[in-house]
Parts: structure tokens; sequence; C-alpha cells
């Protein structure tokens, strides 16, 4: 607790999402970065001296601050410098855009750029004759919308020496022409695409500060406090130390570190070093990363039966299970927290298989390990999260029928498990602990940082403009108090954080958000369309709209 009764910021009048809602004339005060009261109106005087800002919510919310439970912020906030695809939707105008971007870019030695649709090409993916009508005297790269496959051209396929008789790459795939075997250009997984992304002129390590940054301005107009980076690379990590140490990283920074499946259990003192290295005022590194798949849309998430318009391929592992088991239980042991990419339900059930491998050999409790996607999870798996302590990380955002639904995930998975997709609701009733991030800036057909955005998603399984009548999956939705509580209190336990932050306690950090509506007197179509109006961390605002 806080060693003053006196505080530097009151808040009252408002309505304050405590354990539920609760009535209005609440209010909070603030003091040391902590929150020092929050209760009736009644009970606020003790804390008000002259030097006391008061505001009166006039009936606004004031909910814990917002957890990202899963994103990727310096990736995010290059991309926004880079040529940007977002809400295009044909091969042909991806390819004008990359050209004018490359002729205002006249100077640049390489074309960076992120955000096509596989809806947009066929299941082999884009050609790189495509991007080189446009640009061939520089290499160009460019992201799908998830970040699991490339599309190059062919000055990128000649720098990084991908030719017709290069291997597929371990857990990756280098598309070819069925006729003659030469790389069309499309690059599918970390693996395969980091052949081109390594050859490609660096990024300085002020372009990663400046990135960060930009992630910085827009997580705190949105009410997030706290964001976990689900795959932290040194660089990154260099970019966050680099803020913190500067006391300009302006929110609570998670990281996960980046397990290679090449080098198994060698590579966890080098990893226990590097948490040791990073660890700071406002940045945390807990985790350790391991891509067990990829994604339906490219045919590389792992499936426990064959993908249905490919009958003898169920997808690959991107680890071997003797490996990854060693692996697991070496950084497990050494207490690290483990977060799977799982998207298939046969990945899904290797990480709990790792994790339940684990926990027999280091006998650990409150490990807190997580599955991040769950997209896809058998009925026997269910129950296992709950028992075995597993946090599945989701990501709601994506929870409605998008354009890749029709296009992709019906036609490869079969009506019965394209329907039996992100199963939140099943797993809060087998008992299992969730919570949730926006996977930015990547996703499905809508890329939002936004948590309003995913938390109305979540409950009502439409998108975000779409009248009630076509809902996605509907018995998996999920009340709204449930959502709150996966994006503040349970993202707080996620992130071994719950003493300190993720709900509104007196003791704990100040980090509070106000919302200019209360959410639970609105209809669910619009909860995506209330205002953050101040961001708190620890005390300090990092965001305040004027018409607060």
């Amino acid at each position: 607790m806080p060693d003053t009764n006196h505080a530097d910021l009151v808040l009252h009048g408002g309505v304050l999402f405590i354990s539920g809602p609760t009535q209005q004339g609440y209010g909070i005060a603030v003091g040391g970065g902590r929150i020092l009261y929050a209760g009736p109106d009644s009970g606020l005087a003790p804390f008000i001296t002259k030097g006391t800002e008061v505001i009166n919510l006039r009936g606004r919310m004031v909910l814990p601050g917002f957890y990202d439970c899963h994103a990727h912020p310096v990736m995010g906030g290059l991309d926004m410098a880079e040529c940007s695809l977002l809400g295009l939707s044909s091969a042909d105008a991806y390819v004008h855009a990359v050209g004018e971007y490359a002729h205002r870019q006249g100077d640049s030695a390489c074309i960076r750029g992120s955000g096509w649709l596989y809806t947009c090409f066929p299941p082999c993916g884009p050609d790189k004759v495509l991007l080189d009508a446009a640009v061939a005297d520089r290499p160009v790269y460019l992201k799908a919308i998830d970040g699991h496959t490339a599309w190059v051209n062919s000055r990128a396929l000649e720098l990084a020496g991908i030719t017709l008789d290069t291997p597929d790459p371990a857990g990756g795939r280098i598309e070819r022409d069925p006729a003659t075997g030469e790389p069309t250009g499309t690059l599918r997984e970390l693996s395969a695409i980091h052949i081109v992304e390594d050859r490609l002129p660096p990024y300085t390590p002020q372009d990663f500060v400046n990135a960060a940054r930009v992630f910085l301005h827009q997580a705190a107009r949105l009410g997030i406090t706290s964001v976990y980076d689900a795959m932290a690379l040194p660089e990154y990590l260099e970019a966050y130390k680099t803020l913190d140490n500067d006391a300009a990283l302006t929110l609570h920074t998670h990281c996960a570190l980046l397990c290679d499946p090449a080098s198994g259990i060698g590579q966890a003192p080098r990893l226990i070093e590097m948490q040791k290295k990073f660890s700071g005022t406002r940045l945390h590194v807990p985790a350790i990363k391991f891509f067990l798949d990829g994604v339906v849309e490219g045919h590389t998430a792992l499936l426990l039966e064959p993908y249905a318009d490919r009958p003898h391929y169920k997808g690959e592992a991107i680890w071997n299970e003797k490996v990854l088991h060693e692996t697991a239980t070496e950084l497990d042991r050494c207490g690290m927290q483990l977060n799977f990419h799982a998207v298939g339900d046969g990945a899904v059930r290797m990480a709990l298989d790792a994790i339940g491998y684990a926990a027999q050999r280091n006998d650990r409790r409150g490990s807190r390990h997580q599955i991040s996607h769950c997209d896809l999870i058998a009925d026997d798996d269910l129950p296992r999260f709950a028992a075995l302590g597993v946090i599945a990380n989701m990501q709601p955002a994506g929870f409605y029928k998008d354009k890749n639904f029709d296009a992709s995930t019906l036609p490869f998975l079969g009506h019965d498990r394209a329907y039996r997709l992100y199963r939140m609701n099943s797993l809060l009733d087998s008992g299992a602990i969730i919570t949730c991030g926006s996977d930015w800036p990547v996703g499905g057909e809508l890329i939002s940082l936004n948590p309003l955005d995913s938390i109305q998603i979540g409950m009502s399984r439409l998108a975000l403009q779409k009248a009630a009548g076509d809902e996605y999956a509907p018995a998996e939705s999920v009340d709204l108090w449930s959502m709150l509580d996966f994006y503040t209190d349970q993202a707080a336990m996620a992130c071994l954080q719950e003493q300190q932050t993720g709900s509104i306690e007196p003791g704990k950090f100040a980090d509070l958000i106000v919302l200019d509506r209360n959410l639970f007197e609105v209809p669910v179509q619009e909860i995506h369309t209330a205002r953050v109006l101040l961001t708190l961390v620890q005390g300090m605002a990092v965001f305040a709209d004027k018409g607060l």
C-alpha cells in the first residue's frame, strides 16, 4: 500500500468495474502511482487535499487498464511506415499500390509491405510475375495479413539465392510451379520467409525504437496499459530496454523470447541469460515462445485429421516432439512461462502433451503456461486446459465469418471442423482460464488493436458492422462481464502480475481507463463505438481526451 492517504487524483461520480458493474456515484483516489481508495463517493473526502486534481466523471465508466495479451508492437510500428495493402481486395489493386509506393520511394533499396488477403489468390498463393511487372529493379517483400506467408518478386528470390534446387526449410514451404518446379514467389511460415527477410537491408536500432513509440502512442489512446509481445526478437528487446531506461516505456511490456526448433534444449542457457539482461522497470521477460504450426489459410496448421481438400495431408509440425518435450521441460524447470502458437487441433494437442510432460517431471505448480490461438480444439482436449492449469490465449477479433471463411476455412476444413473453431464459451464452461489479445498487426479480415472491437465480436460472433442473423457459432459467445475479465484481471494473472494490476483494488497500480459510457447500458453492437477518455499507467496520464 502507498504510505500516504493524500491523493494526487480523485475521480468521482462514476461507474466502476470491480466484480461487475456498480451503481453510479462511485469513485477512486490515486496517489503515489497506486489506488488508495475505490468505493462510494462518500469515502473520498479524506483523500482530497489542496493539491489534489478532482474530476467529475458524470456517470462515465472506469475500468482497469486493458491488457493486450498477444500483440507484435514493434512489428506493427514498422508496418505502419511501409507499404500497406490493408483495405484493398484484388491482385490488381495490390500491384498498383506497390508500384505507386515504389515510385514514391525512389531511392529505397527494397520495398517492404503487408496486409494482402489469401482470398485474392488461388490456394497456391500469389505469383512473383505480378510483382515483377510493378517493380523489377529492387526486392519486394510483402507479408500476408496474418504474417504467416510472404509474397516476393524475382529480385528478392535472386537476392536470397532461392532457386529450383533450394529445399524447403524445416517447418516451412517454398511454393513452386507444378510444371517446372521453379519458386513462384510465395513463401510459407517463418523458416521460409526468413530466407528472404534476412537478406534485405537491415533496420537500424533507431527504427525499432521509433516503431515501439508508434505502438505506445496507439495503445494509450485505446486504453491499453499492458502488452504481451508474443515474439520479442533481440532487436525489439533492445528498443524496449532503451525506452525503459529513459522512463519512456509508457505501459507494462511483457515479452516472450522466440525458441528455435533447430537448437532445442541447447539454447536454454542463452534464453535464461536474455531474460536477465532485458528485465527492467516496466519491461518483463517471463516467457518462451514455441511455434508449433502455422495457419489454416496456408495449409500449414497441424490437424489431427487430413485437410478436407487434401485428403492425405494433415500439415506438418514445426517441432520434433521429443526435442519439444526436452526443451519445454528444461525451460519450465528454470521457471520460464511457456507460450505455444497452436492453431490446428493437432498442434493444440502437441502443446498440451508438452506441458503435461514437463509437469510430470518438474512438479511445478502455478506455472501458467499458455497456448495462443487455440482455433481448433478436439473435444477430448477441452478439459485438459483446466486440468493442467493451461491458459487459453485467444484473439476474438476474428471470431466471425469473414471472406476467408467461404474461400479457405470451409473448403480446407470441411463443414464440421469449420463450425467448431474459436470455442471460447466451451473453454470457459470447462473451467479453463482465458485471456485475449489482438495479434496486431496481423490477423484475419479485421486488423484492429482496439480491445473494444474484440470484446464486441467475442460477445456477438459477428463482424462489427453486421446485423444480427448470421452469427458464427453463436453458442460460443460469452457475456460482457467475462470479456472484460479476460482483458483485465485474467490477463494480469496470465502475465503473473495479478498482485500489482488488473483490477480496481486499493494498493494496486493505478492502471485505469475512463470510457465515455457505461458498457453495460449500451447494445452489444455499439460497444466498439465507445471512446477512451483517459488512460492512466501507474497514476500517470498517458492519454487524455479533451472531452473528459
